[in-house]
């Protein structure tokens, strides 16, 4: 009897050190897990953030983009200390790690379940509370990841319709400018030929101002000279008049001194 006690209370004593061990564990998956759940919850803003800074965070060149098969970008980390870029996180090996701690904390709850079957060692009303909790928690845990992966997903597809969208709006003004630039190109040209028209234009009008000038005086010398082509008879009259009082006046003055030789003469032959 004595060594069946002692045998019982040293299966007991091995069971209860398998059950702290196992408890220990369990808690350590589950710290590990919360914190790993608590970095990845900020997966979906870091994406709503970088997408809004056009792919760039806080100064970091890193970004989701690619992570989940995204093609704007080639980066598959994501900063998530703010200004200082030290800290990254891959999404994809966070999911990865939690998942690997989910599973291996699944089969720590399950390897607490079965300590407390143990048919040699009665459950306390505490272990199977504790099994309770745990398992509670482990369902807390995945529906926590079930539902953070849905809005990491989410906020990938609203990334990349936004993306999306930009894309055809950045191009669309592409577009948009080059036409822009070939017309105002063109209408560059069309003015500076406007430019060399209105300049042989005005050649043209000043050429034109100075034949008419020039028309103008040709046509006053053409009138000068008819008026005095008009004139010509009037002055040969004149000078013919002129010419005759000049020969009248010659034979006056010619008849006047011959008479008066003749009286001289006259005079000195009498007094002789």
């Amino acid at each position: 009897m004595s060594r069946s006690s002692s045998t019982f209370g040293g299966g007991a004593s091995s069971s209860t050190s398998r059950w702290d061990t196992a408890r220990r564990q369990t808690r350590l998956l589950e710290s590990s897990l919360d914190a790993k759940l608590t970095l990845y919850s900020r997966v979906p803003n870091e994406i709503a953030s970088l997408s809004a800074g056009g792919g760039h965070g806080d100064g970091s060149s890193s970004s989701i983009y690619g992570a989940y098969g995204g093609n704007k970008r080639d980066f598959t980390s994501v900063s998530m200390d703010g200004a200082n870029g030290d800290s990254r996180i891959d999404p994809q090996l966070q999911e990865a790690e939690i998942e690997n701690l989910l599973v291996e904390l699944t089969a720590s709850v399950d390897s607490l379940t079965t300590l407390l079957d143990d048919p040699s060692v009665p459950p306390s009303t505490v272990q199977m509370h504790a099994v309770q909790r745990h398992r509670e928690v482990l369902l807390d845990f995945q529906r926590d990841y079930r539902r953070l992966k849905t809005n990491v997903q989410h906020a990938v597809d609203r990334r990349d319709l936004l993306g999306n969208v930009q894309h055809d709006i950045d191009s669309y003004k592409a577009r948009y400018t080059s036409d822009t630039d070939a017309l105002l190109t063109e209408r560059s040209r069309l003015d500076n030929s406007h430019s060399i028209i209105d300049s042989t234009l005005d050649q043209a009008y000043a050429t034109r101002q100075d034949i008419a000038a020039q028309r103008d005086l040709i046509g006053s010398i053409a009138s000068r000279m008819t008026r005095t082509a008009q004139s010509l008879p009037g002055i040969n009259g004149v000078i013919t008049m002129i010419n005759r009082r000049r020969r009248r006046d010659s034979i006056i003055m010619g008849l006047t001194i011959g008479i008066c030789t003749v009286l001289i003469l006259m005079y000195m032959t009498s007094g002789w």
